[in-house]
Parts: structure tokens; C-alpha cells; sequence
């Protein structure tokens, strides 16, 4: 489990599924006449996976590894089906949006068509059926085109992640055959009428040509544009609403399964822009009064960002607003403290506003500013609080403990 698991939505399985599961896959291996190590590598998994999978240890396999496994098993359709039924279970199926989620919303809530999963472990799905995405070095061939959806990713710079300064003389035809492979996953019926070209090949760059209702990212930025034009226009509830949706799209860490890109600036920018939805999202909550539907979200927020600021100014808030004003004084406490030892700094005019607020037990809303610097400025009626609650002014000069103030 990541850091950023429980931010948004994880389905979680069942014990006894997870035992029914497990023995079904061991019955089929030992009735196939396969060891273990050959199962895995028919399947592409690693042997510690199956047997977590046999033993009942993994509650939540991924959908491309059931039909990993029903492709290498070589089972007839009906126990191709039990099997994988058996295993749908155990894992967060794809997103049941609501009919105002997306512009097309039956192509994706009936299980319609292509669904192609990021915000998480890489799944990808049609017509309700887990596809299989192969090996991993495929699967971050995939992985790293669905960061830039749309746009054109240059096979060098997919050679450059997979192998690094020492490439295969063979590298730009293992790249065109990954991309082989998955085009023929992902539009195995491209020349039919009214399917249309999911991956382009582009002078030696690869695109991936995806609609809004096919991929969770496009889903969740859609959700969070659409969310932030409500909030704009004042409609708090709608927004609310909006971003609930969007922040539900995600399982956990973007492309949690493709380790060579866990460092990679992409997913960096993903996790912010999460983070930046679920504050946005908190703050609409709270002027709802709506403290509780927000505040599981922002602990986990906080836990994973113990120097987030705005993090912890609106949990202060949503707690105090649950009925929770000691635990929010606390909060303010403890980072106060963590900030001066991590950092050496005071804590900024956002969390001593958020403080001041608690106080005071005065937890509406109130509209913010920026000032040059990009932080948000303390609103009038509050300014000569904060500043007795902090040494020097209430600008948004942010000096360290021990520095000297400008002139001294």
C-alpha cells in the first residue's frame, strides 16, 4: 500500500474470496500438469506473486493478471470465465460514474468499450473484460505513453527509460513490437465500423488517441475542470460533488505496478494535481459545513505530507468542524514544532489563519488572495490576530528561526 492509497478510492477484498480464488488457481495449475515457476512465466508473473495468489496473500489481483493467468492456464471459455468472475471480486472494478460525470457516461458505466486505468496499478479493460498487458517492460511502454495522453512520445525517449545508456542493438525493434502487441490488445477490431485508431505511429513517436470516457486521467481532469467552473460560478454543492467524483478515480499511486517510472517527473505532477483537487475539494466541503465528508481524505493527506501547509490548515478546519476543536489545536501544535526542527521556519499566514480561526470557533469560509509570492494572504479582520500570533509583520515574508529581519 502507497502513501497516497487511502486519498482516494480502494476496493477491498474479502477473505473468503481471496482463499476461493487462491484455490482455484492451484487446482487449475496442478490440473494443467505446471509447477509454479512455469505458471509464472507463461503468465508474466513473478513466482512470489503466484504463490502469494495460491496461498490467499494477495487479496487484490490485478485485472491484466487474471487474464495473464487464464491465457497461460489455456482454459476453455467457461472456466476461463470462473475463473476470472472468481478473481473480479477481489479487486476495485472499473468506475460506475454518475450520468453527469462524462460526456459519454453509458460507454463507461454499462462497461462498455475501452476503459484504460493510470490512476493506480495499469489496468486496462473492453467491454468489461480485463485485458492482459503483457510483460513489464510492455506494460511501461504503455505506462509511459498514458502519462502524455495525446501527445507524441518519441521511441528514444522510451528506449532512454527502458534500458537507459546501454540499450540492445535490437531496442527500436523490441520497442515496435511492444507497441505491436498492445495495439493489437487495445483495438483488436480497428478496421471495424466505429472503432477508431487507438494508437499512431508518428515519424518515430508513438500517440495514444483516447476520448474523455476511456481513460481514467482524461475522466479525473474533465471532473476537476468542470468542479473548479461550478465553484467559480458559486455552485458549492455541484462542485462538491464534482470533485468527490474525481478524486474517486484514484486507486493509489499513478502506474503503482510500473516501478521504473515511480521516480519519474509525470507521476510527480499527477500526485500534485491530486493533492491540488482534494484542497480545492476540502475547502468547498467545509463551506458546506460538510466537515465529515472530507476529513478521512485529508488525515490520510496529511500522513503523506507531513510539511503540507495547506494540508494541515484545512484538516484544523474540517476537525474543529466535526466537533474536534482540541484535536485541531493539537495539529497546529505539533506542526508549528515539526516546522522549526525540519525546517527552521514558522509556520505561514495560511496555518495561522486556519489557527486563528479555531480559536475562535469562526469556521466559515472566507474568500483568499494571492500576494506576489504565491501564498495566500490573511484576510483584514484577522490580520492583527495573526500578527500577535507570530513574530514580525503579517506579510508574506517567510523568515527562518535565527535569521535576521531585513535592516537588523
Amino acid at each position: 500500500m502507497t502513501k497516497y492509497d487511502e486519498i482516494g478510492f480502494m476496493g477491498r477484498g474479502d477473505g473468503e474470496l481471496s482463499t476461493r480464488f487462491g484455490a482455484l488457481v492451484r487446482a487449475y495449475r496442478q490440473e494443467a500438469g505446471l509447477t509454479q515457476q512455469e505458471l509464472a512465466a507463461r503468465a508474466g508473473l513473478s513466482v512470489a506473486a503466484l504463490r502469494d495468489i495460491e496461498q490467499s496473500r494477495r487479496r487484490r489481483p490485478r485485472p491484466s493478471s487474471l487474464a495473464a493467468l487464464s491465457d497461460a492456464l489455456r482454459l476453455d471459455p467457461e472456466n476461463a470465465d470462473r475463473l476470472v468472475s472468481a478473481g473480479r471480486g477481489l479487486v476495485a472494478s472499473r468506475p460506475v460514474l454518475e450520468t453527469r460525470s462524462v460526456p459519454n457516461p453509458g460507454s463507461v458505466g454499462n462497461g462498455q468499450g475501452l476503459w484504460v486505468a493510470a490512476l493506480g496499478p495499469l489496468e486496462a479493460w473492453r467491454d468489461g473484460k480485463p485485458l492482459s498487458l503483457g510483460p513489464p517492460a510492455r506494460r511501461t511502454v504503455l505506462g509511459l505513453i498514458l502519462l502524455y495522453p495525446g501527445a507524441l512520445v518519441r521511441r528514444d525517449t522510451i528506449i532512454d527509460v527502458l534500458w537507459g545508456q546501454e540499450p540492445p542493438r535490437t531496442a527500436v525493434g523490441l520497442v515496435q513490437a511492444h507497441v505491436s502487441r498492445l495495439r493489437q490488445v487495445l483495438e483488436p477490431q480497428k478496421h471495424s465500423q466505429g472503432n477508431h485508431e487507438v494508437f499512431r505511429s508518428v515519424r518515430g513517436a508513438y500517440r495514444l488517441s483516447l476520448s474523455v470516457n476511456e481513460m481514467d486521467l482524461l475522466v479525473f481532469r474533465d471532473l476537476a475542470a468542470r468542479a473548479d467552473t461550478a465553484r467559480a460560478h458559486g455552485h458549492q454543492s455541484a462542485a462538491c460533488g464534482l470533485y468527490e467524483q474525481a478524486i474517486g478515480l484514484w486507486r493509489g499511486d499513478p502506474l503503482a505496478d510500473v516501478d521504473v517510472l515511480s521516480g519519474s517527473p509525470s507521476i510527480t505532477l499527477l500526485r500534485q494535481q491530486l493533492v491540488g483537487v482534494l484542497l480545492r475539494y476540502a475547502e468547498v466541503a467545509c463551506a458546506l459545513g460538510q466537515y465529515g465528508r472530507v476529513l478521512p481524505r485529508l488525515q490520510a493527506l496529511a500522513a503523506a505530507e507531513p510539511l503540507n501547509e495547506s494540508a494541515h490548515a484545512r484538516l484544523m478546519i474540517a476537525l474543529a468542524g466535526s466537533g474536534q476543536q482540541a484535536a485541531a489545536i493539537r495539529l497546529y501544535e505539533d506542526m508549528r514544532s515539526r516546522l522549526d526542527r525540519e525546517l527552521g521556519l514558522y509556520p505561514g499566514e495560511e496555518l495561522v489563519e486556519a489557527h486563528v480561526r479555531v480559536l475562535r470557533q469562526d469556521l466559515r469560509a472566507r474568500p483568499r488572495v494571492l500576494c506576489r509570492c504565491g501564498q495566500a494572504a490573511v484576510n483584514g479582520g484577522q490580520r492583527a490576530a495573526v500578527a500577535l500570533m507570530r513574530p514580525g509583520s503579517a506579510r508574506c515574508s517567510r523568515r527562518s528561526r535565527g535569521s535576521s529581519a531585513p535592516g537588523g
